[in-house]
């Protein structure tokens, strides 16, 4: 009963809360764009081949309907172009108090945000071409998931690495309050 006594959940005034939304974010490396493109035209390159391979493979039939297949693949390529760079613009992160913010989308956009103190683990990696323009990925593990909830692609190596230290030391100093505030 004495613990009922003590409970309190007050409402929240909803003007309080600082908005997301407001915050300006920082958007990727433009050179991730090259990253981007040279990805997209290996792939490109791939089904192209595959498809010229299964095209000659086929009945004489089905090459009268070269022209057609070629000009629908090409078509849809370029659709896939413009959604990587409508995605690629809409990119951005950013970095508070007491989580950190990632924007994307293509036809939608998509805010994800997650506080420090559900982070459990957190990876820079680099890629063959990132590397040349000195870019990293940041993965965040976060608590539950068996895989990275968060891969913010296309940062400077300095700026993640800056990132993951930023968001480390946070995280042992809320622990160690954590743990002060148990033992008092």
């Amino acid at each position: 009963l004495n613990n009922m006594e003590q409970f309190e959940n007050e409402l929240i005034d909803l003007a309080t809360i600082p908005r997301y939304e407001e915050m300006e974010l920082q958007p990727i490396r433009p050179n991730y764009w090259k990253v981007i493109q040279f990805n997209f035209a290996i792939q490109l390159l791939i089904y192209a081949s595959l498809l010229g391979l299964f095209l000659n493979l086929k009945s004489e039939e089905l090459a009268q309907y070269f022209w057609i297949i070629t000009i629908a693949f090409t078509f849809l390529m370029l659709l896939i172009y413009l959604a990587l760079r409508i995605g690629f613009k809409k990119r951005s992160y950013g970095i508070r108090t007491h989580d950190l913010i990632y924007r994307n989308g293509i036809l939608s956009t998509q805010t994800t945000i997650i506080p420090f103190n559900r982070i459990q683990h957190i990876a820079v990696n680099e890629g063959f071409l990132s590397r040349y323009y000195c870019l990293a990925q940041l993965q965040i593990f976060t608590a539950g998931g068996s895989s990275s909830d968060m891969k913010i692609s296309g940062l400077l190596k300095e700026d993640a690495e800056k990132i993951k230290e930023t968001i480390l030391s946070k995280i042992s100093t809320s622990e160690s309050e954590h743990t002060q505030s148990l033992i008092d």
